[in-house]
């Protein structure tokens, strides 16, 4: 699931998240409108806030799934 996805059906905003995750509001945009890709780190954060609907794979461009699969 997407983290933008995730974040609207929680009704939840970029600084409400961040506050969770122990980072600015601006990075949770970076992150949700998908400009930077988090550290594994924070990654493991997201995937535990959210329960496991956002997850690390969820930060990987399709393109790069592709590649990693054949």
């Amino acid at each position: 699931m997407r983290l933008s996805d995730w974040m609207k059906e929680q009704d939840c905003n970029d600084e409400a998240l961040g506050i969770q995750l122990g980072v600015d509001r601006v990075t949770v945009s970076r992150i949700r409108r998908g400009l930077n890709r988090p550290s594994w780190e924070l990654a493991a954060r997201i995937k535990l806030t959210t329960r496991g609907a956002v997850t690390a794979d969820d930060f990987l461009a399709s393109e790069q799934v592709s590649r990693l699969i054949g």
